[in-house]
Order: structure tokens, then C-alpha cells, then sequence
């Protein structure tokens, strides 16, 4: 994987658009970089970029989202609205773009962020969610984000840090920086799941205990089994003596029962005798009336049909003729209305011929009107629209009133016109548009001038205010030189003041060196180094020493005082001399700008300059605006005389449309006096014609009907008489009492079924006498002669004795089953146990191995391994780096941080805390290096940031470390960026990216 362009915009302090390009010159021919910049400037800010666009996360910050932005006030740069940050990068798969934005909506909250992905080698956008980018660039790069930050950006602090920590400590490092948290969670795991098993194993005990507690003794089981087995004999010969008490009670009630029904069967028998005396003597004779009459049903049925119809005809013969007469009335009523409405005198034989006539001259007329009626609308409507313009209402009833305003508008508008020819010399020939174009372009020559004389003024006025600056400045360094030979002196004379108090201490300090010798002098006694006997100060010490540090120290801020009095001058005057041949440049060209500003000013507007001298601009240019719009008003006014003019002519013609509609709505009323012609006259048509229609249909039914009328009033008088004289044999005079005597055939029905019923029942109750006493005979053979009341009282005796029996009994089977369930579980709970014994000891012996509570014990072994092999690859690239030291891990009885093995000393073994800072930033950076190769050593890695320490390396030492990373990158082909503020780095690195603040607290990049 390989960083090929970082693309970003107001992230943290570097506001507006950057871009590096890694394929491009200076990083195309040096892939060694550095990036520089003081504390603060956004160094950080970089990396900061690659790792949001690929995995939306920060190192210092973590996930991002736009509530994290505005809680941490970070990535976005203060006061702006939007920020992304895009990374192009090469892998296996192809080359690709991943891209990470956020934007303020209108209310200035911060919308959610979004992410994109892009295929360069397709030039197509990958369809994912914002979401699902960070594990699509996890994929594709085949590193996730922690293997990602540990494999390209190596921050040397926490490998200063893991050089010399205690063992202890080291691990959680290292389980920090490589990411094998894993194994510590492992060793928990196996020890938290073999407790958890011997738990349920211990409950499982604990169970079979309370379950043990609850059985009783094997003896007391026996005998309780015992005991039950008798009872349960017992309770059999109980049940059998009350199953035969029971059926002895039963035999007797049964007779009982049986005799009650013997009575009641006798009751019914005689209550069915009543019933059929009853029935026969009201609806016997009634039935047998309508049998006799069952020959002559049809007969009779088809006469009562006949004598229905003849009534019906007769009925609708009076209705035909009453309606027939209602018609003839409303066709009278219908002609009345022709006369009044139209004035029109019809019969049956000329209305069609009339009417037609009559409605033909009148749709003339309504159509002749309704065709004025729509050109007076249109050319209203026409009229009103152009009138809106000059606010005239059109009035529609009363176009002269209209035509009056029109007319005085048109005066008022060839006033306006007549003032504007008058005062501006225009000619009914001026043409507006050729006269505006001219006064356009009188207006841009003099806005142009105008524009040109105000750069002059502004460069005349930029010479004189750089003219006072330099005269200013000149006069402020007048004194300057006499200061600087002033202050020269008198550092001159301070310098030469502090040298002699400092010799003078200087001889102090060499009489201090004698103390030794005063304390061994006696009085009298010569001196062994000068051979005085008199030793003044052999018990009081000279008070000078005091005095000549005072002086001295005061004479040293006095030195330096002066020395920064006259380097302050001195700056002044340098930085005020560089000003002024800035400024005196600066008016030199002000002077020749103005010079050809002038000449080209004079040359383009010659011709109007006389002019222009008298004149301001403004007033030139008020007299051709207030011009250009009289030209305006003009051509406005000419057009409205033409629209006005047009106006007049066509409010002619519309009031003489008025008129000839007039004339012919006089025309209508001469014959119509009505509001709707077509919807009465319509009307009155089809009411007259449909009543015509209605009294033909009704004359051919009124026939129709008396012709069947008199046929079936034949048809009826020969039945009838043929009917009664069969009737007659049957002692009927007449049909129509016959026909009270035949029943409807429910009732029929229902009689028939009532008197089935009342024989089927006597036959029943016959019958069930019968058994009754058969059944009776038996039950005398099998009831016993003992009474019922004795036979319940010891029923109930047997069941007071079973009850008390089966309570026992069924006490006993509890405490039986009881102790079979106990048993049966026990034995359960056994087999479990041993079941669990054999997966617990799997458990039992990973725990012995690598468990504990906190995961120490495994993590300990694991990451002692891990720490093996990292130092492996770190002795390899730390080779490279020095050929004095490698690294090891501590024996039993050294240090506990890691162990430098010094070659140049014979192999001695030393603590990496003796190291001295520029050593241990070595060791350290190879840790880092053997790290990326650790993390990536699946995928392959062409990118690397390397960032903090360098500071604390010697320049001999810095060399060799840019050596080694300069042969890295030789060999690898990898892309190695150096981040630091070390001022030797610039000199040593030529490709930079080098990033600056300005006072507003906003950096800038720059690449070189």
C-alpha cells in the first residue's frame, strides 16, 4: 500500500485547499521527506487527514461524526462551513480515492458527515454506504485501523517509554502497541469457565445432599410398602361390598320408578281418549266436508280465477276511460299555452308546419345576436386590455363615456410630446434607439476617463503619503549614529570596569584557598608561607567578597543592558535604512506609473479634455442621463399616440356594434316576450306530442281490453253452470258455498298430521304398557326384602370406611413415590456429574496452564514471545542504525527494563535506563521500525511517518540515523516522511513540506 496524493480543505488550523502530490517532482526524485514547522503549526494535522478520508478516526480523537466535531471543537477549522479530506492511494487491487466531507446547513448546524470511494483504474464511484467505506479501504489495504496507525505513522514516545518500564508495565505496553489483548482475554476466559464448571458441579452435590436428607430408611420403606399392599386389599373388598349396596339401592328405586311411570302412562292413555273426542268433534267433519269436495278442486279454483279476472277488466275499462279524458283536457290546456307564450293558434293538422316556421325565424334572430354579442365582447375585451396601460376603465354598457377619456388623453399626451421636441430640439424623425446608442457611448468615454483620472489621483496620493513616511524615517534615524558611538563607549568602559572587579576577584578567590592554612596558624608562630607571625585574619575573615559579587553582578546587567540597548539600535536603524530604500524604489516607481498613467490619459481624451476642464464628470454625465431618458419619455409618448389613436377607432366601431344589437333584441321582443326560448319552446313541443302519443296508446288498450273482457265473461257462464249442476248432487245450491267448505291445504295438512298423531300415541302407550310390566315381573325376582332406608345407612358406613382407607393408603404411595423420585434423581444427578468430571478436566488442565483471574499468567508467556520476535526485527534494523549496541531481553537477576548488550565494551550487558537520550531515540526508532514490519508483514507497506525525536540526537548521530532511514528508503522503495521542528532537518532534507502560522491563528503548506 502506498500514499500517493493527500487532497484536504479546513482541517484543524490549515484553512482553505491543499494538496501534496507524492507522484510529482521534489517527492519524485527524493521519497525521503521531511515536515517541518514550530509547535502548533499542523504537522500532526497530515496524518490526521490520512487516517479520517480512509477510516473515519483520528488517533487523538477517536470516531468522528459531526456531533464529536462540534463537542471537541476539532477537525473543522473555526469559522468555516465545510472541510473534507481525500487520501489517492495505490494496492494490490488497483488505485483508488477515498474521500471524507462535512458541510453547515443553512440553520448553521453541522450536517452528518459522508464518505465516498472511487475506482481510478475504472473512473467509477463503488456503491457503499458512508459506513461501509472504512471496511472496504480495511479490505482493500488489508490492514484495519490500529494495524494501520502502528504500520505507518510511528510515534517514537511510547518506545522511549517501553525501553525502560518495568516488566510488568512492558507487557500491557506491548499489548497496547501490537494489539494482542487477545491473550490476556484467553487466560481470563479459561479460568472464569473452569470456575464456572466447578461451580455447577459443586451446586449439583449440594442438590444431591438436600435430596439424600429428604429419603427415609431403607426398614421404614419396607414396612410402609407392606402397609400399603394391605391397604390396598382393603380397599378392593370395600369397593365390591358398596358396588353391590349400590346396585341393591338401584334395584329399588328402579321399581319405584317404574311403577310411577305405569301411572303416568295410564294418565296419558286416558287424556289421549279426550283429545280424540275433541278433535272429532271439531275439525273431524270439517276434513271430511273438503274430501268430498276433492273432485271438484280444479273446477272450482279455475271458477274463482275467472270471476277475479272479470273484475279486473272491468276495473281497468273505467281507468282507460277516465285518463282518456284527463288527456284530452291537458292537450286543450298544451294549445292554450302556443297561443299565450308565442301567439301561436295550432290544431292537430297545421302544428308541426307552424311551429317549425316559427322557430326557424326565431333562432335567426338569436343567432344574428348572439353573433354582435361576440364580436362586442371580443373587441371590448380587446380594448380594455390596451386601455389598462393609460388606468382607463373601459365602461362596456356606455363606450362613448370611454371614448370621451381617450380623446382627452391623446390631447394631454401630444402636450408632453410638443414640450420634450421643444426643450430637447427632437424632430418627429428622431429615431430613439440611434440618438440612446450615441449617449451610451458619450457616457463609457467619460466613465472611463473618469476612472482613469482617479488612478492618477491615487497614485499621486500614494507618492506623497510614501514621501512623508521617508522624510519621517529619515528624520527618526538622524541620532542614531551619535547613540551607537555612545553606547560603544560605554560598554567599552563597563566591559573594562567588570574585567577589573573580576580579577580582583579572582585574588580573593586564590586567599580563600588559604583558609586551610589559617586555621592551623598560632599566635607567634611564623606563618609557613609568608613567615609573619601577626595573623590578622587567622579569626576575622575580609567583608570584600560581598561587595566585589554585588559589583560585579551589576556590572555584568549593566554590560548587557547596553549590549541590548545598542543591538535594539543597531536593528533599528538597519530595519529603518532597508524601509527607506524599499520606500525611495517604491516612489521611483509610483512616479514613472503616474508619468504613463498621465500621458495615456492625455493622448486617449484629447479632444474632449477643454471640455472636460469645464465641467465636472457627474454634471456631463447628469445632462446625458437626464437626455438619454427624455429620449425614453419621447419614444414612450409616440407610442402611446398610435395605441391611443387605434383605441379611438375601435371604441367606434364597438358602440356601432351596441346599436345594431339593440335592434335586433327589439326584433326578439316582437315575437318573444320569454327569458329562455329553446327550453320552452322545447318544452312545450314534447309535452303536446307526448300527449298525442299517450291518448293513441291509450285508445288501442281501451279496446283491447274489452275485447278480452267480453271473451272471457262467455267462458264464464258455461263453467258456471256446468259446476252447479255437480255441485248440486252434493246437496250444494250454490258454487259459492262450496267453495266455504274446501280448507286451505296447510290446515289440510295440519288436520291429517293432528289426527296421525293421536292414533300413533295410543299405540305407544299401548305398547310401553306392555313392557312396563314385563320389566315390573323381573325387578319383583331380584330386589331384596331388606328396607332402602337400611340399605343407604350402611352404603354410607362402606364409604366412611373406603374414604379412611384410601386417605391412608394414598399417603403411603406419596411417601413411596417420593422416595422412588429421590432415588431416580440422585442417580441422575450422578451420571451428570460424571459427565461434566470428564469436560472439566480439559478445562482443569488449560486453567492450570494459562489461566488466572486477571489473564496475566497467558498474557505474561505471550507476550514474552511477541517481545521475542519484535526485538528480533528490531536488533536487524538497529544494525543499520549503530553498530554498537542490540537489545535483549532482562535476565532473572537485572533490571526489569530491557537490556542494551554494548559491543564496543565486550558484550556487556547494561540497563537501557544508562543510555543517554540521543541512544535511547535510537533504540527506540528501531523498535518502531521492527514494529511496521510486525504489523504489516502480510501486506506490504511503501509509506511511513516517523514522528517526534529527533531533537534529542547529536548532529553526528542525527546523520547517521538520516543515513540509515536514506538506505531504507533505497532498499524498500518506500516513501518515508520525517516529522520534526529540528532546524538541522531543513539542511540535511532537501524535500520538505514546510507548514507556518500567521497571527490569526491559521497555517499555511507549503511544499519544497
Amino acid at each position: 500500500m502506498k500514499i500517493l496524493k493527500l487532497q484536504f480543505k479546513n482541517i484543524n488550523s490549515l484553512k482553505g485547499e491543499h494538496e501534496v502530490d507524492f507522484t510529482k517532482a521534489p517527492f519524485v526524485q527524493n521519497n525521503l521527506f521531511a515536515i517541518t514547522g514550530p509547535t502548533g503549526s499542523g504537522k500532526t494535522t497530515l496524518l490526521d487527514v490520512i487516517s479520517l478520508a480512509l477510516f473515519n478516526q483520528v488517533p487523538r480523537l477517536g470516531r468522528m461524526s459531526n456531533t464529536e466535531v462540534v463537542k471537541k471543537g476539532a477537525i473543522l477549522t473555526r469559522n468555516q462551513s465545510e472541510a473534507y479530506a481525500q487520501v489517492t492511494y495505490s494496492c494490490a487491487q488497483g488505485k483508488f480515492c477515498s474521500r471524507w466531507e462535512i458541510s453547515t446547513a443553512r440553520t448553521g448546524n453541522l450536517r452528518d458527515y459522508q464518505m465516498f470511494l472511487s475506482d481510478l483504474v475504472t473512473n467509477s464511484s463503488l456503491d457503499l454506504k458512508k459506513l461501509d467505506v472504512p471496511t472496504k479501504n480495511e479490505e482493500l489495504i488489508g490492514l484495519n485501523y490500529e494495524q494501520f496507525i502502528k504500520s505507518v505513522v510511528l510515534a517514537q514516545g511510547d518506545f522511549a517509554k517501553f525501553l525502560q518500564v518495568k516488566k510488568d508495565e512492558r507487557g500491557e505496553l506491548l499489548e497496547k502497541i501490537t494489539g494482542t489483548g487477545i491473550y490476556r482475554e484467553l487466560g481470563k476466559l479459561a479460568y472464569f469457565t473452569y470456575k464456572e464448571m466447578e461451580k455447577g458441579i459443586h451446586e449439583q452435590k449440594m442438590k444431591i445432599n438436600t435430596i439424600e436428607e429428604q429419603l427415609i430408611p431403607e426398614k421404614e420403606y419396607t414396612e410402609k410398602s407392606s402397609q400399603a399392599k394391605n391397604q390396598k386389599t382393603n380397599q378392593e373388598q370395600l369397593q365390591k361390598k358398596i358396588a353391590l349396596l349400590q346396585l341393591q339401592i338401584k334395584d329399588k328405586n328402579d321399581l319405584t320408578k317404574l311403577l310411577d311411570a305405569q301411572q303416568g302412562l295410564l294418565q296419558q292413555q286416558e287424556k289421549n281418549k279426550t283429545q280424540w273426542q275433541d278433535f272429532e268433534k271439531e275439525k273431524g267433519l270439517a276434513l271430511k266436508k273438503h274430501q268430498d269436495l276433492q273432485g271438484f278442486t280444479e273446477e272450482i279454483h279455475q271458477w274463482k280465477n275467472d270471476t277475479k279476472q272479470l273484475n279486473d277488466f272491468q276495473k281497468k275499462k273505467e281507468e282507460y276511460q277516465k285518463s282518456l279524458q284527463e288527456l284530452k283536457t291537458k292537450i286543450q290546456e298544451n294549445k292554450n299555452r302556443f297561443l299565450r307564450i308565442f301567439g301561436l293558434e295550432i290544431t292537430d293538422t297545421n302544428f308541426q308546419e307552424r311551429l317549425n316556421n316559427y322557430k326557424q325565424k326565431l333562432r335567426a334572430l338569436y343567432e344574428k345576436r348572439g353573433s354582435i354579442l361576440s364580436e362586442y365582447k371580443g373587441l371590448g375585451k380587446n380594448i380594455g386590455l390596451e386601455l389598462k396601460e393609460f388606468q382607463i376603465e373601459l365602461n362596456i354598457q356606455n363606450p362613448q363615456e370611454t371614448l370621451q377619456q381617450v380623446e382627452r388623453f391623446i390631447l394631454q399626451n401630444k402636450e408632453e410630446s410638443e414640450s420634450l421636441k421643444t426643450r430637447y430640439s427632437f424632430a418627429d424623425s428622431t429615431s430613439v434607439e440611434l440618438e440612446q446608442e450615441k449617449i451610451q457611448l458619450q457616457l463609457k468615454q467619460i466613465r472611463t476617463a473618469e476612472r482613469s483620472s482617479l488612478e492618477i489621483e491615487e497614485i499621486k496620493k500614494e507618492v506623497d503619503k510614501l514621501t512623508k513616511e521617508l522624510t519621517a524615517n529619515k528624520a527618526n534615524i538622524t541620532d542614531f549614529p551619535a547613540q551607537i558611538e555612545g553606547l560603544g563607549q560605554q560598554e567599552k568602559l563597563l566591559s573594562a570596569q567588570l574585567e577589573a572587579k573580576e580579577n580582583a576577584k579572582k585574588v580573593v578567590d586564590l586567599q580563600k584557598k588559604l583558609e586551610d592554612y589559617r586555621k592551623d596558624l598560632q599566635p607567634e608562630t611564623p606563618c609557613p608561607l609568608c613567615g609573619s607571625q601577626e595573623h590578622p585574619y587567622a579569626t576575622h575573615l575580609p567583608q570584600t567578597e560581598n561587595d566585589l559579587e554585588l559589583g560585579i553582578k551589576k556590572l555584568r546587567s549593566d554590560v548587557k543592558e547596553c549590549q541590548q540597548q545598542l543591538t535594539k539600535i543597531k536593528t533599528q536603524l538597519e530595519e529603518t535604512t532597508k524601509k527607506n530604500k524599499q520606500l525611495e524604489e517604491s516612489i521611483s516607481s509610483k512616479q514613472e506609473q503616474f508619468k504613463t498613467k498621465k500621458e495615456s490619459y492625455q493622448n486617449a481624451f484629447r479632444a474632449h479634455l477643454k471640455q472636460w476642464e469645464e465641467r465636472s464628470f457627474s454634471d456631463l454625465e447628469e445632462e446625458l442621463n437626464a437626455k438619454y431618458k427624455a429620449l425614453h419619455d419621447f419614444g414612450k409618448l409616440q407610442q402611446h399616440e398610435l395605441q391611443l389613436e387605434k383605441n379611438r377607432k375601435a371604441l367606434h366601431e364597438l358602440a356601432d356594434l351596441l346599436a345594431q344589437g339593440t335592434e335586433v333584441k327589439e326584433a326578439i321582443r316582437e315575437h318573444y316576450q320569454g327569458v329562455d326560448f329553446e327550453a320552452e319552446i322545447s318544452d312545450l313541443e314534447q309535452g303536446y306530442l307526448r300527449t298525442q302519443q299517450n291518448i293513441s296508446l291509450l285508445i288501442k288498450n281501451k279496446a283491447e281490453n274489452e275485447n278480452a273482457l267480453n271473451q272471457l265473461d262467455g267462458q264464464h257462464q258455461h263453467r258456471s253452470s256446468n259446476l252447479l249442476n255437480n255441485l248440486t248432487q252434493l246437496k250444494y245450491s250454490s258454487i259459492f258455498e262450496a267453495t266455504k267448505n274446501l280448507l286451505p291445504h296447510l290446515l289440510v295438512n295440519q288436520y291429517q298430521e293432528e289426527k296421525q298423531q293421536l292414533k300413533n300415541l295410543e299405540i305407544s302407550l299401548q305398547t310401553r304398557l306392555k313392557e312396563s310390566k314385563k320389566q315390573e315381573e323381573t325387578l319383583n325376582e331380584k330386589v331384596v326384602k331388606q328396607a332402602l332406608s337400611e340399605l343407604e345407612t350402611s352404603l354410607e358406613t362402606q364409604h366412611v370406611q373406603l374414604q379412611k382407607v384410601e386417605e391412608e393408603l394414598s399417603e403411603l404411595q406419596r411417601i413411596l413415590k417420593n422416595q422412588e423420585e429421590y432415588q431416580i434423581t440422585i442417580k441422575k444427578l450422578k451420571e451428570k456429574i460424571s459427565e461434566q468430571l470428564k469436560v472439566n478436566k480439559r478445562w482443569e488442565i488449560l486453567n492450570q496452564l494459562i489461566g488466572d483471574a486477571k489473564g496475566k499468567k497467558f498474557n505474561d508467556y505471550a507476550q514474552d514471545l511477541t517481545l521475542s520476535q519484535l526485538l528480533i526485527l528490531a536488533n536487524k534494523r538497529l544494525v543499520l542504525l549503530t553498530d554498537r549496541y542490540k537489545m535483549d531481553k532482562p535476565l532473572t537477576d537485572e533490571d526489569d527494563s530491557l537490556v542494551a548488550i554494548d559491543e564496543h565494551m565486550g558484550g556487556q550487558r547494561r540497563s537501557v535506563k544508562t543510555l543517554s537520550g540521543g541512544e535511547t531515540f535510537l533504540l527506540s526508532l528501531a523498535l518502531a521500525l521492527a514494529l511496521s514490519d510486525f504489523a504489516s508483514r502480510n501486506v506490504e507497506i511503501n509509506s511511513l511517518f516517523i514522528d517526534e525525536g529527533f531533537g534529542t540526537l547529536d548532529p553526528e548521530t542525527l546523520d547517521q540515523t538520516l543515513d540509515t532511514l536514506e538506505v531504507l528508503q533505497a532498499k524498500s522503495s518506500k516513501m518515508i516522511g520525517v516529522i520534526s521542528h529540528v532546524a538541522s532537518l531543513k539542511e540535511r532534507i532537501a524535500t520538505q513540506i514546510q507548514l507556518s502560522q500567521n497571527g490569526q491563528g491559521y497555517s499555511s503548506l507549503k511544499v519544497v
